[in-house]
Formats: structure tokens, C-alpha cells, sequence
């Protein structure tokens, strides 16, 4: 079988979608020996970092084609409905798309792709309704060009059929490995003592409902706040007026640290010396930074809404996003009562076993194997 994959987010993008195509793609390569892979890169500025990366992917079996196609341009060339992919894929007999964006409408060949949550038809407000049209309509589109969709959870799965009316048959949920981080700082970064600090990962954005947090942070005791700060991981999304006007009205500035984006090293410590970990989104198609801190056996706090529950079941106090009173007696639930934090440890590592990039992979195969015998 041959099969091509537009890994273009694999080396230009570092989290979320870029971490997923990675991760499968080097799992993909490391169990299937008899496939053959075209990894198709496109980009117009390159760099050593893209390079090495895609060294990293080469293989008996792989062939790599960096396409030299500026981000927005290609956005518009995958749309056309006559592709010149069709000549250059060759005897190619599946087309994988990491992302609705990836999938090319002018392909003739069987596409495959992977949906991760279905946020902008949900809440289109966060991203603006605007953009949130103009993705939901992309979505329509890929989700109809392709021959099956890969749904990271059964939240997703559902909202797919419940909201574009997709036959279940059509999608197979797979869910995603952790985040297999190669290093581990040796420190803290911003002075931080191990134990001794809360943590929050992910985008600054409205989703991922950051005021609720500092709402629900500001109600904790000033003698609590003193003893463990909040730190805030992520790098600024869009929508954040509103979220840094209820920080600083709520007089945080001396007590949450806002760290911005981080190395992965550094990441991989704070999940390992938190605390607690909280992450009180409205909405998310998987949640990977639960299950990285459940693989730290880091005691989670997180939301009772979509794939959440899925990814934490037991393994975490689940809360009502949208009440900081319930999140805050969670945060108080554990910092007071150790038996509460080791109950949670206890559940952590068996719950991380249930995901894997290997089993993630060999499910990704046989979804590709059964369009070719079809």
C-alpha cells in the first residue's frame, strides 16, 4: 500500500496539531515496514529546525517532498477542485490529512482525516464569527471529501454526528498517545519550589476559560495564595482583551505568573513538581495537558464537559466550568487533605496506560487498510 501524508504541521507547528502528526507519524513509521510513505512538507521559508526534523522521518520505506508553497497560498490551492496532486501522488492509494486544512478537495484518491474537536461551530464567539464561518465551512468540506474521519474522542465522534450529521460508520474514534517528552529540566523556572505552586496549561484564549480560573483562584485565602502561586503556562491566542482585564481587576499580578510558551523540558518539570493541576476549559476535542499531568501523576482538577471525563475519568475531581465557587473548594479540597491529593495519584498512572502512540498508530493502519480492501 501506498500512502501519502501531508506532514506539513509535523515541522512547522510545535504543540497540538503539529505534536499529534509528529508523534503518529514516527510511530506509523517505526511498526509499519512493508507500506511505503510519501511525507509531503510545504513551507516557503525554511530553516536547520525544519530540516532536521524532516531527516528524522526517513525510513527504507519513506520518501519526503518539501513543496515550496507560502501557508496562505496553499490554503487556497487545496481547495480547488482540480488538483495537479493527482499527477504528482502517482500510484498513491490513500491521502492522509492530519487536519480538516490538509484534506485537498481536487484529490481523486481515497483522503483520511482527523478531526479534533468541533470548538468553532460550538463557540463561535471565542474565535470570532467571522473566522468561525469561514473554518466551519472548511470542515464541512473535508469531512464530505473524505472516505473515513478520525474522531481523538467519543466527544468528538458524537458532536461530528449530531452536528454535520455524519453516519457513525463513516468515523472511527482513535485516541491520541501522550506526549512523550524526551528531557526534563533540572529547575524550576521564575524561582518556583517544587510542591509549591498550582499549574494551568494551554492556549490564552476564551475556551480554555481562564477567567473562571482567576475567579476561582482569587477566592482561595490570601495565606493560601501566598504559599502556592498559580502559574500559567501558554502562549496568546486571540480573544484575550477580556481575560487580562479580570486579571488585573482582580489585583493578580503579583500572584499568578504568566509564563508564556515554554521549552518542553521545562514543561515536562512543571508538570512533574505541581502541586495540583488544573484545567477548567469550557470545551476540548481530547485535553492533552490533562493526560500529560496524569502521566507525571500530577493530582488533576479539571471540567465535567465533552472529552474531559473521557481522558480523566477517575483520575481527577472533576468541576462545573462555569462555577469558580466549585473550582475553588476542588483547589481546597486537595491542598488540604493529602489523603484526597494521593487518592487521585493513585488513579494517575493506571488511567495514562489506557492511551499510547503505538495503539494509536496501529489503529490509524487498519482504518487505511480497510479503504484499500474496500
Amino acid at each position: 500500500m501506498n500512502i501519502a501524508i501531508d506532514a506539513t504541521r509535523a515541522i512547522t507547528e510545535q504543540a497540538g496539531i503539529g505534536r499529534y502528526t509528529r508523534e503518529l507519524i514516527k510511530k506509523l513509521l517505526q511498526i509499519d515496514k512493508k507500506n511505503q510513505y510519501l511525507l509531503i512538507f510545504t513551507y516557503f521559508r525554511g530553516d536547520s529546525r525544519k530540516k532536521r526534523l524532516i531527516e528524522s522521518f526517513r525510513r527504507p520505506n519513506t520518501i519526503t517532498k518539501v513543496l515550496k508553497i507560502p501557508g496562505n497560498l496553499k490554503e487556497k490551492i487545496w481547495t480547488w477542485r482540480i488538483s495537479w496532486l493527482n499527477l504528482f501522488l502517482g500510484k498513491t492509494d490513500v491521502f492522509y490529512a492530519p487536519s480538516f486544512l490538509e484534506v485537498n478537495l481536487g484529490l481523486k484518491i481515497p483522503q483520511v482525516v482527523t478531526i479534533y474537536d468541533m470548538s468553532t461551530f460550538l463557540f463561535p464567539e471565542h474565535r470570532g464569527v467571522k473566522i468561525s464561518e469561514k473554518l466551519n465551512l472548511r470542515t464541512r468540506l473535508a469531512c464530505q471529501k473524505a472516505k473515513k474521519i478520525i474522531a481523538i474522542s467519543g466527544s468528538t465522534k458524537k458532536d461530528l454526528q449530531e452536528i454535520l450529521k455524519i453516519k457513525e460508520n463513516k468515523i472511527q474514534m482513535i485516541y491520541p498517545g501522550p506526549t512523550e517528552f524526551a528531557q526534563i529540566a533540572s529547575k524550576l523556572p521564575n524561582n518556583l519550589k517544587a510542591g509549591n505552586y498550582l499549574l494551568s496549561v494551554g492556549t490564552i484564549e476564551p475556551r480554555k476559560n481562564l477567567i473562571g480560573l482567576f475567579k476561582a483562584y482569587a477566592l482561595l485565602p490570601p495565606n493560601v495564595q501566598e504559599k502556592f502561586p498559580l502559574v500559567v503556562v501558554g502562549a496568546q491566542g486571540w480573544q484575550t482583551g477580556e481575560i487580562f482585564t479580570v486579571f488585573r481587576a482582580l489585583k493578580l499580578e503579583s500572584k499568578v505568573k504568566l509564563l508564556g510558551f515554554v521549552p518542553d523540558a521545562v514543561l515536562a518539570k512543571l508538570y512533574k513538581e505541581a502541586k495540583i493541576f488544573i484545567y477548567p476549559s469550557f470545551y476540548e476535542g481530547f485535553g492533552f495537558p490533562v493526560l500529560e499531568a496524569l502521566n507525571f501523576s500530577t493530582p488533576v482538577i479539571t471540567s465535567d464537559t465533552s472529552s474531559l471525563p473521557e481522558v480523566a475519568e477517575k483520575a481527577a475531581i472533576l468541576i462545573d466550568p462555569k462555577n469558580p465557587l466549585e473550582l475553588s473548594s476542588g483547589m481546597m479540597r486537595l491542598l488540604e487533605h493529602q489523603n484526597a491529593r494521593e487518592e487521585l495519584v493513585r488513579f494517575a498512572k493506571k488511567q495514562a496506560q489506557k492511551f499510547s502512540w503505538d495503539k494509536a498508530a496501529r489503529e490509524t493502519l487498519k482504518v487505511f487498510e480497510e479503504i484499500l480492501n474496500k
